[in-house]
């Protein structure tokens, strides 16, 4: 039994360097993808930085608060919203998904060992970059008061991540039974995902009617909540009920990822060769 977890460990550890090789051959995209990334901060930080102006505090938040939760989205996209699994469907219609299903590997944790490269590295970039922002610019930023709001936002982090992981592998796999998944997962990931999960803006900036909406989905627990246990503008009891809801909405999806990977694999035809 331990040289059998021995040897998958070692088959996982082997594509997660292939995964990082993969990197180093396609540099340029891997350079314009944080470019991207690098750009919609500082968008997004100079927008907030001149809304507030002279202003220590607007629509609740103070400024450091603000700057904090703008920081804290960069920082998500590249633990949480980070993902691999968007190449899926992909190789879903041009075929080369039976290279995958052929070999000894569970098919989520070859796509999560995929997904942990990449976080790696874009979390490795993200901390540089934002320490150039934070030493250039020197502004105050807000770090939590208790020790247990640490514990707890390193859990809602956790969960995010793989309810994530698996809201997106669902889309995915979509295209076992669509043409095209690249227009649903635009509407997805832009309309939806970034703006409901509050990684434009804290959520509760919105009316409220809007607000009871959003609240129903499982985006706000991908980053807008974790943000808001993070500053601290909610109570123990409203940050673990918002960890039990979204562990139920991890539940549901890994569920529905089961389920559409196990019906869609069924029916594969390898399409494109």
């Amino acid at each position: 039994m331990v040289k059998f977890k021995k040897r998958s460990m070692r088959k996982y550890l082997t594509l997660a360097k292939i995964t990082f090789e993969e990197y180093l051959v396609y540099r340029l995209n891997f350079v314009l993808w944080r470019f991207r990334s690098f750009v919609s901060f500082l968008t997004l930080f100079f927008f907030w930085l001149a809304i507030y102006g002279s202003r220590s505090e607007f629509l609740g938040y103070q400024k450091s608060q603000m700057l904090a939760y703008i920081v804290g989205i960069a920082v998500l996209r590249s633990i949480v919203l980070g993902s691999r699994s968007v190449d899926l469907g992909g190789q879903i219609r041009s075929g080369e998904l039976t290279k995958i299903v052929l070999r000894p590997l569970g098919i989520f944790s070859f796509w999560f060992s995929r997904d942990l490269v990449d976080k790696l590295l874009n979390i490795f970039f993200t901390f540089l970059e934002l320490a150039i922002v934070l030493a250039i610019f020197k502004f105050p930023f807000w770090f939590p008061t208790r020790l247990e709001t640490y514990i707890i936002f390193a859990f809602i982090v956790i969960l995010a991540t793989f309810l994530y992981f698996f809201l997106s592998f669902v889309i995915s796999v979509l295209a076992f039974w669509t043409e095209e998944i690249w227009a649903t997962r635009w509407l997805f990931g832009v309309i939806f995902l970034e703006f409901f999960a509050g990684a434009f803006f804290p959520i509760d900036v919105l009316p409220a009617w809007l607000q009871k909406i959003i609240y129903l989905t499982p985006f706000p627990y991908l980053v807008f909540y974790p943000l808001k246990i993070w500053l601290e503008q909610i109570s123990g009891i409203e940050a673990v009920k918002a960890i039990l809801i979204c562990f139920g909405w991890l539940l549901l999806f890994w569920w529905l990822a089961k389920n559409l990977w196990q019906k869609g694999a069924k029916n594969y035809g390898a399409y494109g060769g």
